[in-house]
């Protein structure tokens, strides 16, 4: 299961996300889902690279993370676009991906 945490502020604005796991739905070099949440991520992350002065990113196979601390009009859509994908495939691929929310800390 991949666990995707939308990490939101005091303002209720999503200001990064966690990603952990594996779906599992086929074979390491296979899996779609995996495959589809990896490029959300990341086309997430190259979009707030322009719009952001302040994106910080890690990637260590165990966890995928982004923070910002200064939202904007444009990082609002970009966030707003990664969770319209995740959710997206939570409409078809539910039993291999889980999408919450958590205040950043």
């Amino acid at each position: 299961m991949i666990n995707v945490d939308l990490l939101i502020d005091n303002k209720d604005e999503i200001v990064g996300f966690e990603i952990k796991g594996h779906a599992e739905y086929d074979e390491y070099g296979k899996d779609l889902v995996c495959s589809a949440v990896t490029i959300l991520a990341y086309t997430c992350v190259n979009s707030l690279d322009k719009y952001a002065d302040d994106v910080i990113f890690t990637d260590d196979e165990v966890m995928m993370s982004v923070n910002i601390t200064s939202p904007n009009r444009d990082t609002d859509v970009i966030f707003d676009y990664f969770k319209t994908g995740i959710e997206t495939l939570l409409g078809n691929y539910s039993s291999y991906v889980k999408l919450k929310y958590k205040e950043k800390s």
